[in-house]
């Protein structure tokens, strides 16, 4: 053989030698670098998607949403949007009161902003709710009144009445209710209160409208427009005694029998 044949056989093989070996160092690099690929049971598919989605979730409520928040509201202020006033008499309490206009006692308390359901006091102007329903919804209709003619009567003479006298007895509940009728202001200024045993109230300055009231306690107090007090240590009046108003010219205008 020519040596130039011999040469060329040695360079072919050893081109294929370089070439197995360069696919066998590329496959072993390339199997030890490859990231393990784990095998995963149904069990564990389904855990690994339920963890991918909580993971999702977490990143999709990352963003915080808006929250409407409602105005506070005072369920008084509806209450008191319609209401009528009512002047509590001798006798009431809260419950006869909310029997007799059909509401809740909550609501009387709520609307008059009362603590003590028993702190009612006769004289006392409180507000009483008016259920929607009860409202009336007639159209008024307008209608032309003739002009008055010929004199107008005498306006009603205003009085002072003795309406009751109160824990008679008690020198601590013991007080006269008196009560006002007839229009304008009447001023009570000197005016008096006598027992039959010679003792005397005198008023003070102090007007009362039509539809007011006051009460004369026996006791020592703070006075106030609805609230006076005589100042005395014991209780004044019993029972059968007469209680006599006598305004500020000596003559007698009212007088009340304790019963």
């Amino acid at each position: 053989m020519r040596p130039w044949k011999r040469l060329l056989y040695y360079l072919l093989i050893n081109v294929i030698v370089s070439a197995c070996t360069i696919l066998v160092v590329l496959t072993i690099w390339e199997r030890r670098n490859l990231p393990a690929v784990p095998v995963l049971l149904p069990a564990e598919e389904s855990q690994v998607s339920s963890t991918s989605a909580v993971i999702t979730g977490t990143l999709t409520a990352s963003t915080p949403q808006p929250i409407a928040q409602a105005t506070p509201t005072n369920p008084a202020d509806d209450l008191l949007k319609n209401v009528e006033e009512y002047q509590v008499e001798f006798g009431d309490t809260l419950g006869l009161i909310a029997e007799k206009f059909d509401v809740a006692i909550e609501d009387l308390l709520r609307v008059n902003q009362i603590n003590d359901p028993n702190s009612l006091s006769v004289g006392m102007v409180i507000y009483i709710p008016i259920p929607p329903e009860k409202i009336p919804t007639a159209t008024a209709t307008v209608t032309n009144t003739p002009a008055p003619t010929g004199s107008v009567g005498p306006l009603p003479e205003a009085r002072v009445v003795i309406n009751s006298v109160i824990g008679a007895g008690d020198l601590a509940t013991e007080r006269v209710f008196l009560t006002r009728t007839g229009a304008g202001a009447l001023d009570l200024s000197g005016w008096q209160l006598r027992d039959e045993d010679g003792n005397i109230f005198q008023f003070p300055q102090l007007e009362l409208f039509e539809g007011g009231a006051v009460n004369v306690w026996t006791t020592s107090g703070a006075p106030t427009v609805v609230d006076l007090y005589w100042g005395l240590q014991s209780p004044v009046w019993r029972q059968g005694e007469k209680v006599t108003l006598i305004d500020g010219d000596g003559d007698e205008r009212a007088e009340y029998l304790v019963p």
